[in-house]
């Protein structure tokens, strides 16, 4: 008798892994998610006036990003953001201010995506010591948060103490403050 169940329980020790496998191959299965109803399917998360706060390793803000509305795609991770406003600084404290209608935020957390006639600005200090703002104005930007790189591919507006360029693409590094116009610089400096 107790021959008998020493040979039973190897069986279907055996045959566990054996159906776990033949299910795993089987391309007519489907995981737990896609046999619910669209309407019963996890739809990520969403969240209303939402406020996100990344500090750096001194515990200093290094950033942060508020949105009146965010929501997540549970398939690819990656995170809507809608009316939202950022704002990070240089290594001298001064702020940059960023607006936007319509992001994303990569799945990793490392880029946004902004879109929809994105503002970029800033009050600082010209070289020649006056204080002064800067404001930039785009369709479409993208934003390193770990490198604070900011491009802009198309067409850029900038406004500097009532003087105006415009030109095709943009890089920028907010962490130093510093901004480099790529192509077809047209301006007007009134007196």
């Amino acid at each position: 008798m107790t021959f008998a169940s020493k040979i039973a329980t190897p069986k279907i020790l055996l045959s566990l892994p054996l159906a776990a496998l033949l299910a795993a191959c089987n391309p007519t299965a489907r995981d737990a998610t896609t046999r619910l109803p669209e309407s019963e399917r996890d739809p990520g998360y969403s969240a209303t006036d939402a406020v996100i706060v990344q500090t750096g390793t001194d515990g200093l803000p290094r950033y942060r990003l508020e949105a009146e509305r965010v929501e997540q795609d549970p398939q690819s991770l990656k995170v809507s953001l809608h009316e939202l406003r950022f704002e990070t600084r240089t290594r001298d404290g001064e702020p940059w201010r960023v607006r936007a209608p319509d992001g994303s935020l990569s799945a990793d957390a490392q880029r946004l995506d902004l879109s929809g006639g994105v503002t970029v600005s800033t009050q600082g200090n010209t070289p020649d010591g006056a204080r002064g703002s800067l404001q930039m104005v785009t369709a479409r930007l993208q934003y390193d948060l770990e490198s604070s790189q900011m491009r802009a591919p198309g067409e850029v507006k900038v406004s500097l103490q009532g003087h105006e360029l415009a030109a095709k693409g943009l890089e920028a590094n907010l962490r130093s403050g510093q901004v480099r116009l790529q192509s077809q610089i047209r301006g007007r400096f009134t007196p």
